[in-house]
């Protein structure tokens, strides 16, 4: 790989790209400057102001196209793209789209209008408001995206009702590597209050990162390996806390160095910690508990008095860094980084009991409860992440028009600890390797081809280790072509992988996923685009989903950390989902619409079971009698529902900007044989109300989660919700230095929020009502 990157680097320097300034003037429909407007050039992740006449530059940039985002305010951003020849370009905002941020997830880089299937996109300024101690949560809020939290520790990103292995979830577009698929309480391993932007793609995206995509994909954008070099020092030093609800306590900082006219340096980190947070009510559900049928005894109550209002074990720490170095010049960038993320967390509800819960009894009370005294379950967790990322621009006059390079390298741990012993070490040493070629036109087509490589060596090690160790290689060959029509854009493309398992106790399985992909939107006018999607997307099953359990052990191993005894299937088969989509935008002065409906047939579907069979013998029963067991099935699925929102955006005669967003999604799950697919989130409903005026804006969120009646077999109903925030920013722009204040309200009305998604969702609740508050100072 040294070689590689070697001889890629020196053929980039010979490369010669024509440059010249890049500079252009903002106006409104009457003409007028807009001045002190930030414009920023997405393609390089750069940024300028406009002066008192409205004219932004850009020094000395190769020709070609570029995209550019607007930012007029807070709720406002015109995206546009513009052809860079060397001469002044003159933009009226009023003639180009509203629109939010380039999508970098894809290679072709579209914004949000030109993309063929759904997709949202959390920006820096909302990030801050919206960041919690997961991603699944801080993505809650994002129609058609649910989570499946496990605490506030851990949790999986749930799209259109799909998670785990089926949701891919990047860190700058290559993969993170850790155990997050494996089991939902294993952290996914991005940290959010590191992250510029967080992009989510709807819908099977298998062509661009592999068969684990059939859901959708997740990309978490930072600058830890800098793509251009800032005019002087830049960075951002944020500090927040919250009431004793949470306990909250973060710092996160982020500097870009300057280092002479080619060089550029990054340092981040972060350090957070929460106490055990506070809940509305009991940790244990009515549901649940009188589905158990419990008969309430004085000691019952009395330790339900005790733990009122707290989920125990539920508390977070967490620490982290980023070191990147970068060699840029007019022709791309080359860089690496190295990271380090360490985190130990709670795992709420999943206390067990030590040997002496079948010793005799002791008449001394104090001794016996000595004994009989609980053992709490926490994982500790280290990851180490070294990366490589380039970008070389060709000359204009070839076939190729540039080239885009990914490696990445993780040693990822987690120790399950039981009390002061340690239950099982999930180790996970992983290498990526990705590369991207975009060419210019053949027969009026543009496109990116492209190879993707992945070896991931896995093991669970101790006595409760219910996963057999494996080796898992995939290799990937993917092609996306595009064509731009008079009234719209097509774009089709194709995907062929090859993966390779190996373990100690099986023959070497090997599978291959072919997916294709289809689309185009249509302009209907002006303000009308109509987005269609075809794919079928196939997924080839995990390590985890066939050797768990398999090892041929007399005993069944429990996976204490979900406290469920979890059975997987060698004669799986890969899954193909074949996912129709269709949606209508409007983009007007004021108003904003955006729908989307999606069809996903999902043949050979795999899923985890819960099961009430007899998978082992009486003596082992008896062992085991507390523990669930699950089985890894297939059978065809069936996927269904909408998103849409609409959106109006109002200035008043009294300065004041008003954003009204009124949104829903809902999905439907159904096996092919009857019943429900486990876990499928409730529908939703909600408004968003924004205010700004000044330094100062204020957002008022309201959401209705209806309750869950759609069940699989041996799942409990799920009630129903409101859930309420309410943020305050103020923002003062200095001479030097940006300075935001802001303050946040959670769960205003102190409801008992469960989430169907969540395999933890009857004995952990979210927190009840809570205040953060912070101050963030960007330079």
């Amino acid at each position: 790989m040294r070689y590689i990157f070697l001889l890629v680097l020196a053929f980039g320097a010979k490369a010669q790209t024509d440059t010249a300034d890049l500079i252009g003037s903002l106006i409104d429909k009457s003409g007028e400057p807009l001045a002190q407007v930030t414009v920023h050039l997405l393609d390089l992740n750069t940024q300028t102001q406009t002066n008192n006449q409205g004219v932004f530059t850009f020094e000395q940039l190769p020709l070609g196209e570029y995209e550019i985002d607007i930012e007029i305010s807070t709720q406002q951003h015109y995206n546009t793209s513009i052809q860079h020849d060397g001469t002044e370009v003159t933009i009226n905002v009023d003639d180009v789209a509203l629109d939010k941020l380039v999508v970098s997830a894809n290679p072709l880089e579209h914004n949000q209008l030109k993309m063929t299937t759904p997709v949202s996109i959390l920006d820096e300024e909302q990030l801050v408001m919206d960041r919690s101690l997961s991603i699944d949560q801080t993505l809650n809020s994002i129609t058609g995206v649910n989570s499946g939290s496990f605490g506030a520790g851990s949790g999986q990103v749930v799209i259109r009702g799909q998670q785990g292995p089926r949701v891919k979830v990047l860190q700058n577009n290559t993969g993170l590597q850790d155990a997050s698929s494996v089991s939902p309480d294993h952290w996914i391993s991005s940290e959010s209050l590191l992250a510029k932007q967080i992009e989510v793609l709807k819908g099977p995206a298998t062509l661009l990162y592999g068969g684990g995509a059939v859901g959708g994909v997740v990309n978490v954008i930072d600058n830890t390996i800098p793509t251009t070099v800032p005019d002087d020092l830049d960075g951002a030093i944020e500090g927040r806390f919250s009431d004793n609800t949470i306990g909250e306590q973060a710092l996160t900082f982020g500097l870009d160095v300057p280092m002479g006219d080619q060089f550029a340096a990054h340092f981040s980190g972060f350090q957070n910690e929460t106490d055990d947070y506070q809940i509305t009510g009991e940790a244990e559900s009515e549901i649940l508990h009188d589905a158990e049928g419990h008969e309430e005894h004085e000691e019952e109550e009395e330790e339900h008095e005790e733990n009122h209002g707290v989920l125990e074990n539920s508390s977070v720490e967490s620490d982290g860094f980023n070191l990147g170095f970068s060699h840029i010049t007019d022709a791309g960038h080359w860089g690496v980084s190295y990271s380090q993320l360490n985190r130990n967390y709670g795992i709420p509800g999943h206390a067990h009991n030590d040997e002496g819960h079948e010793e005799e009894h002791h008449d001394d009370e104090e001794e016996h409860e000595d004994e009989h005294e609980e053992e709490v379950v926490r994982i500790d967790l280290e990851k180490q992440v070294f990366k490589l990322k380039g970008l070389h621009r060709f000359s204009e006059d070839g076939f190729l028009s540039q080239m885009k390079m990914h490696y990445a390298n993780s040693d990822y741990q987690h120790v399950e600890l039981e009390g002061d012993e340690v239950g099982t070490v999930f180790d996970n040493e992983a290498d990526e390797w990705r590369v991207e070629l975009t060419h210019e036109h053949v027969i009026g087509f543009t496109g990116v081809w492209g190879l993707q490589w992945n070896n991931r060596d896995f093991s669970a090690i101790g006595e409760e280790a219910y996963i057999l160790p494996s080796d898992t290689q995939n290799i990937g060959l993917f092609l996306i072509e595009e064509r731009e029509l008079s009234q719209g854009h097509l774009e089709f493309g194709a995907r062929f992988d090859r993966q390779q398992v190996k373990t100690n106790l099986f023959p070497t399985l090997k599978d291959n996923a072919f997916s294709i992909s289809a689309g185009g939107t249509w302009e209907l006018n002006d303000q009308w685009t109509m987005p269609i999607n075809f794919a079928r997307a196939q997924r080839l099953p995990t390590a985890e989903e066939l050797f768990s359990n398999q090892s041929g052990a007399e005993e069944l191993i429990p996976h204490l950390a979900t406290g469920t005894i979890e059975i997987g299937n060698i004669d799986l088969t890969h899954e193909t989902a074949n996912n129709f989509d269709i949606g209508l935008r409007y983009r007007g002065d004021k108003w904003q619409f955006n729908v989307s409906w999606f069809y996903n047939k999902v043949n050979d579907f795999i899923f985890l079971q819960e099961t009430h069979e007899d998978h082992h013998d009486d003596d082992e029963e008896e062992e085991h009698e507390e523990y669930p067991t699950f089985v890894y099935q297939q059978q065809n699925a069936t996927f269904k529902g909408f998103e849409a929102d609409l959106t109006l955006s109002i200035d008043d005669a009294f300065n004041n900007q008003w954003a009204f967003r009124l949104f829903a999604d809902a999905t439907t799950a159904k096996l092919s044989k009857g019943g429900y697919v486990p876990r499928i989130p409730a529908n939703r409903v909600g408004l968003n109300v924004n205010w700004s005026r000044g330094p100062w804006s204020v957002m008022l969120d309201y959401t209705h989660v209806e309750r869950q009646n759609d069940l699989a077999d041996y799942e409990l109903p799920t009630a129903s919700y409101d859930d309420m925030s309410l943020g305050i920013n103020w923002l003062h722009f200095g001479t030097r230095a940006e300075t935001l204040v802001f303050l946040k309200a959670n769960n205003l009305l102190d409801e008992e929020i469960r989430e169907h998604a969540s395999f933890t969702k009857d004995i952990a609740p979210l927190p009840a009502r809570s205040i953060s508050a912070g101050l963030r100072v960007s330079f």
